[in-house]
């Protein structure tokens, strides 16, 4: 018989969760004054991208860092957090802080394309041909 610490699955859950969102967080730091989406609003490299990219990185990372704080249960289905379970931690971080490594379905892309952008995440509007 296996016995289990009471709220273990909660924490577990809870623990993992936290990870993803402060992997965004930090990903959202590290490219704070560059991002994909203003690209097509001003050129990159320049004061006014860097100031519009700061603006709504800022947002994300509020966002990023309140979704790390509250529990998930509050916001995914039981379904969602079951699925994190068989997923270490290490990888949920690495889901957050560089998803651009990763197809939808969690499995890492091999090989990455050359011109894979390290500032994309899964909230980044799709790019125009």
């Amino acid at each position: 018989m296996t016995r289990t610490i009471p709220g273990s699955r909660f924490l577990e859950e809870y623990a993992k969760h936290f990870m993803l969102n402060l992997g965004q967080a930090v990903q959202g730091i590290r490219y704070l004054s560059s991002h994909p989406d203003i690209d097509e609003v001003a050129p990159r490299r320049t004061l006014r991208h860097a100031a519009l990219s700061v603006r709504l990185r800022s947002k994300r990372i509020a966002n990023d860092l309140f979704f790390a704080v509250i529990p998930p249960h509050w916001h995914h289905t039981r379904e969602e957090l079951a699925a994190m379970t068989s997923i270490p931690a290490s990888r949920w971080f690495q889901y957050g802080y560089c998803a651009w490594r990763f197809t939808d379905s969690g499995a890492p892309k091999d090989p990455l394309p050359p011109d894979i952008d390290k500032r994309w995440d899964p909230r980044c509007k799709a790019p125009h041909p």
